[in-house]
């Protein structure tokens, strides 16, 4: 075999060219990684603000599984706030409180003529004991029933103990109430 002899200049240009070639390998690498963990820091800050979502909406259907926020709206969760534990360790990551205290929006009395005699809610609301005639205070017919329809906030605020992170839901209900409970001026909200 014949040896080719390059000239002095050429020599080691191989060598020059891979540790170039190397080091931008390593720098791709390097990029590649750090592009891998923001990603999977993202996705861990949506799921964390997922569950703090679901938490608050948790509540939200805490409370307005019951009429406790009718009757009493400050104490439509045991102390306004209920905690959840996402994880399964033993300790609560997520509080919820409500914040305000759910109130009444809208509330319009209902007519005795509006309602359908047939259906049992709406007897209970013309064949009430302390009305039935429909007649007011004075002693003047008013037309209206023993019952209101009412629309009712409920607004929940939910923190990630480990992150700070707060989702804050508002939902509206609309509830049936008595036309007494309608009249309350205190569940109306500000």
């Amino acid at each position: 075999m014949k040896q080719v002899l390059l000239p002095k200049r050429h020599r080691g240009i191989v060598l020059l060219q891979a540790m170039i070639l190397m080091i931008m390998l390593f720098l791709i690498a390097i990029a590649s990684f750090n592009m891998g963990r923001q990603n999977t820091i993202i996705a861990g800050n949506m799921q964390h603000k997922a569950e703090v979502l679901t938490a608050a909406n948790q509540a939200v259907e805490k409370v307005i599984s019951t009429t406790t926020f009718i009757d009493s709206p400050s104490a439509a969760l045991p102390g306004n706030t209920v905690s959840y534990d996402v994880n399964g360790d033993g300790t609560n990551d997520i509080t919820v409180k409500l914040n305000p205290k759910p109130c009444v929006k809208k509330a319009q009395i209902i007519k005795n003529a509006e309602l359908d005699i047939t259906n049992s809610n709406d007897m209970a609301c013309a064949l009430g004991e302390n009305n039935p005639t429909g007649m007011g205070m004075e002693g003047v017919r008013t037309g209206n029933s023993l019952c209101a329809n009412s629309i009712w906030e409920i607004t929940a605020v939910a923190e990630d103990e480990a992150t700070g992170g707060q989702v804050e839901v508002t939902t509206g209900v609309g509830v049936r109430i008595s036309a007494d409970s309608a009249g309350n001026t205190t569940n109306i909200c500000p």
